[in-house]
């Protein structure tokens, strides 16, 4: 399959042009046109397929642009986005199609719905699909960063591909750091040393803000800190290991002594932190938008950098969500949907997804695109998103994902909230994912 691309400005953002080549490839359907796209010929019928996704806002304006893109780039296929609401409910959509055998041709997937699909034979695999005429080729998909292929994988079978995809980055005030005269924290321990220097001063303001669901921030610091926690390969659990263990104690010690603190009614901290509530706050990748504005309203300095190290060891969880195939689809709509997908993959595309929404790319070679490269050097702030990819990994994926994780939320709350010991919290959780894992997954 052929490609090109040119970009048109339009408002704040970049506008993709109408230049996709979709080559043919012998089949004597289609042919191509003077101008470069590709037309099928009399006789052949248009395919439609059906895409459900959970977009609002600027996000539903980008998957927008780029659909009617694909749509206006060749005469093939017509994909038709169907927004959901929110991913709770596009979840209950798909669950309840399910059943009553009528789903989509796509949709977007959170990775951990993606075994139970499958599972139940209602997803996909694409493996066999994907390197088609009008697919990937295989230079493309080797290019996709490991870790965003690994959430799309079950059973060594590939049921999803990665798309809306986030990390974990540190929001700094650089204002607040001055004051302290320290540097931009690179570990846990310099985020200790400005949390004590701020509670001798009797600053308001805290060092850290925190998620009400600091989960990914915690399992972040056991697995640098050397716990396996749960094994992607094996799933064998080890969330009690001594490591993990010391990293939740260590988490908790910051709250509990004033360097550290939830976002609690407020829900999220990239208000607090905006506000100039505290010096650093880690959240999503994809958060820079609802920072901006507050932040720039309340004159605060700031931009982000890469996670701080436990242990000294680089690595983040990747976050967001992957595109599955639903096994309903017939040959034409599974032929339909691997077009588009591929063409969502492109890099100037998931580059164009990444400007306007605060995703972060899918491949290296989107790293690479000239328009991106000058997008990072105007928005410094996005910049550090894109230094944790080679280092990224995402969370295992097996039956009874939703399960484990409300039972890990469930451990955090008891720990934080009801002052439960750690040890104890975690012994409990490590029994109750094994019995999860061992009942869904033999």
């Amino acid at each position: 399959m052929s490609k090109k691309r040119n970009w048109l400005t339009f408002g704040t953002g970049l506008l993709l042009s109408s230049s996709l080549l979709l080559a043919a490839c012998g089949t004597g359907n289609e042919e191509a046109d003077a101008g470069g796209s590709t037309k099928a010929t009399e006789g052949t019928e248009e395919t439609e397929i059906t895409f459900w996704h959970a977009m609002n806002g600027p996000h539903q304006e980008a998957i927008t642009a780029l659909t009617e893109e694909f749509n206006e780039s060749q005469e093939l296929y017509t994909v038709e986005e169907m927004n959901q609401g929110d991913y709770e409910t596009l979840e209950q959509s798909i669950m309840a199609s399910g059943v009553s055998g009528d789903l989509p041709t796509l949709s977007q997937l959170t990775p951990g719905l993606v075994p139970d699909l499958a599972t139940n034979e209602l997803l996909l695999p694409l493996d066999d699909i994907l390197t088609g005429e009008n697919g990937f080729t295989q230079e493309e998909l080797d290019d996709i960063y490991p870790g965003f292929m690994e959430s799309s994988v079950y059973n060594e079978q590939t049921y999803a591909m990665p798309f809306s995809k986030s990390t974990r980055v540190m929001y700094y005030n650089q204002d607040l750091l001055d004051e302290y005269g320290v540097e931009v924290p690179t570990t846990w321990e310099d985020v200790k040393a400005l949390g004590e220097k701020m509670v001798a001063a009797g600053d308001d303001s805290i060092a850290m803000g925190l998620e009400n669901a600091f989960e990914m921030e915690y399992e972040t610091m056991a697995r640098q800190n050397d716990s396996t926690f749960i094994d992607g390969e094996t799933l064998e659990v080890d969330i009690d290991s001594p490591e993990s263990v010391e990293t939740l104690e260590f988490l908790m010690g910051l709250i509990d002594e004033g360097h550290a603190r939830t976002a609690g009614e407020d829900g999220f901290f990239s208000g607090p932190f905006a506000r100039g509530e505290s010096a650093l706050y880690i959240g999503s990748s994809a958060g820079l938008a609802h920072v901006g504005p507050v932040a720039e309203e309340n004159g605060i300095n700031w931009s982000t950098a890469e996670l701080p190290t436990y242990n000294d060891t680089p690595l983040t969880i990747f976050a967001g969500n992957d595109l599955g195939v639903f096994s309903s689809a017939t040959e034409e709509e599974q032929e339909a949907a691997v077009a588009f997908l591929s063409f969502l993959l492109e890099p100037e595309n998931t580059a164009f997804w990444s400007m306007e929404t605060g995703y972060v790319p899918i491949s290296k070679a989107a790293l690479e695109v000239p328009e991106y490269k000058t997008y990072l050097e105007e928005n410094p702030t996005a910049e550090a998103a894109t230094l944790e990819l080679d280092y990224g990994i995402s969370a295992p994926s097996f039956v009874g994902y939703g399960e484990y994780r409300n039972e890990l939320l469930n451990t955090m709350d008891d720990v934080l909230v009801n002052d439960v010991d750690e040890q104890e919290a975690l012994t409990e959780l490590n029994k109750k994912a094994e019995e999860i894992i061992s009942t869904n997954n033999n």
